[in-house]
């Protein structure tokens, strides 16, 4: 699975917008919607992915210590 299935997948998986993976990874809501769409070879890089997991487990973590 390439780096940009993973993002996608997990974008799939939690239901996440243009909106929640921008702040998560800290680019603009239309770089993610190129990402995502992968208009003029914009893909997810692995720090994209490592940034998204990240703020991910970050706030479950959180939910896990209430």
């Amino acid at each position: 699975m390439t780096t940009q299935e993973k993002v996608l997948y997990i974008i799939e998986l939690l239901e996440l917008s243009d909106r929640q993976v921008s702040e998560a990874i800290g680019k603009a809501i239309s770089t993610v919607t190129h990402k995502r769409a992968q208009i003029g070879r914009n893909k997810f890089t692995d720090e994209d992915l490592q940034k998204l997991k990240d703020y991910y487990i970050e706030t479950l973590d959180k939910i896990k210590s209430i």
